[in-house]
């Protein structure tokens, strides 16, 4: 029968029988106090305790970010970000589904942290449910963070207040939820050591921000990053450094019409949100570049403060001050090249200091109605949610799903994709540039080496 009451860390929990009535979903659950007020713009507080059974039937609100424009919006828009929620700066809320019947089952937990480039984005949008992990014996975890100004605003007067350096609130969200589950995921019947955080896009950038800090040691096992991790440049000329992004954070103030921060922690989440999207569209200087396909400039983001991130994260992973976990990276062929050459370089990079060898994918399939394997190609196929989408997806569409989502579950289980006694996904070799094609009707591994473009700037990366 599933499980569906847990004991955690401020009181008892309620979920719901899923679809698939096997299995226990959680949603909703809060790991972090709201930060709202006096909160805002301040490192993540613990969950005050509440008494009797809290129910856990809907998801959280929507960290506060514009509305999505469903026409005319792009592939992203159309295809995943399909409502318009409730939107609020109570947002700190994860979501669970489980296969558990017992606590005390201990079974291999997978972590996702949703994309959006750290600016939009939810923890459960049409393509992401747990259940497909379920049926391979996953518990999946989905958690959100707070976003763009609200989760990445750093300023002279935040640093003043704080015992920690300010910014990055985003990561610390993350960072909490990674402790939070640490500490309750048994109570669903997980193993919090065995542990894969994964991620698409920015999600992917944040998993490779989290690998790399310190402060995670311990909470993270093994990592999966679709389409935005490796070795990367930094967001913008604004994360490079904790000056340049209380510069930025300065601007924005004058913009939102207040004098200091505790005007702006009286302003209503509308107004501070309508002022960052009005400010994103201001050019403050020549040594920035808009944002890729979405307008404005990018100012609100992780930004190596050289406290929670001792190093950019880009040196980290150069000189080899990461942890030794089991790592996939996967990329398309239909999205910007950098995804591609920035997981060549972190393969090439992790073959140096004689790590483990990593996984790596590449997406060549594409899906019905699509003109290519575009940007978030996989998520509907690994999360085995065909059948959300407006895609007239067919048989082999749900074979390459299953096949899929058994890689992703294996490698959560072993850190090796394969299924037992086919090693069909061979680990990367040093130099080769190897990497599994996912093609129409067939798996197959292949190197990248004779696409001049890519290596050249994998290796640039590489430093």
């Amino acid at each position: 029968m599933a499980l569906l009451q847990a004991k955690v860390d401020g009181g008892i929990l309620e979920g719901l029988p899923a679809a698939n009535q096997m299995f226990s979903v959680f949603r909703g659950v809060p790991f972090a106090a709201p930060p709202v007020g006096e909160l805002r713009w301040k490192d993540p507080q613990p969950v005050e305790p509440w008494e009797g059974v809290r129910p856990c039937y809907k998801f959280g609100p929507l960290a506060m970010q514009e509305p999505f424009v469903s026409e005319g919006g792009g592939i992203v828009a159309t295809e995943f970000y399909v409502g318009n929620y409730k939107r609020s700066e109570d947002c700190l809320y994860l979501n669970i589904w489980t296969p558990a019947k017992d606590p005390g089952e201990k079974l291999p937990v997978a972590v996702y942290i949703h994309g959006g480039g750290h600016q939009t984005g939810y923890s459960y949008l049409n393509c992401y449910d747990g259940e497909g992990f379920c049926k391979r014996g996953v518990i999946m975890v989905s958690i959100a963070y707070r976003l763009n100004v609200f989760g990445y605003l750093v300023h002279p007067e935040l640093e003043a207040e704080s015992v920690s350096t300010p910014g990055n609130y985003g990561v610390k969200d993350q960072l909490a939820a990674l402790k939070w589950i640490r500490n309750n995921i048994a109570a669903f019947g997980g193993d919090p050591e065995n542990v894969t955080l994964f991620g698409q896009s920015g999600g992917a950038s944040s998993v490779d921000n989290m690998c790399a800090l310190p402060a995670s040691k311990g909470l993270i096992h093994k990592a999966i990053m679709q389409s935005g991790g490796g070795i990367r440049p930094v967001y913008s000329y604004w994360s490079e450094s904790l000056d340049h992004a209380k510069e930025a954070g300065t601007e924005f103030l004058k913009v939102l019409g207040v004098s200091n921060i505790a005007e702006a922690r009286k302003c209503s989440s509308d107004e501070v949100l309508d002022a960052y999207s009005r400010f994103k569209m201001i050019q403050l200087n020549d040594k920035e570049t808009p944002m890729r396909g979405s307008g404005g400039y990018m100012r609100f983001s992780p930004v190596d403060d050289g406290e929670l991130f001792p190093e950019p994260v880009t040196d980290l992973y150069r000189q080899g001050k990461y942890p030794e976990l089991d790592y996939m990276l996967t990329s398309t062929n239909g999205e910007p090249r950098e995804t591609t050459y920035q997981n060549l370089a972190f393969a090439e990079v992790n073959a140096r200091f004689g790590r483990k060898p990593c996984y790596l994918a590449y997406f060549t399939y594409v899906p019905p109605g699509a003109d290519c394997a575009h940007h978030s190609v996989e998520h509907h196929y690994v999360f085995q949610t065909l059948n959300r989408s407006y895609r007239p997806y067919s048989g082999r569409d749900f074979e390459l799903s299953n096949e899929l989502a058994d890689y992703w579950a294996n490698f959560m289980k072993s850190g090796n994709p394969n299924y037992p006694g086919r090693e069909t996904w061979k680990p990367y070799e040093a130099g080769q540039y190897n990497v599994l094609e996912i093609a129409g009707d067939e798996r197959r591994m292949i190197s990248l080496a004779n696409q001049t473009e890519i290596i050249e700037k994998a290796k640039e990366l590489e430093g």
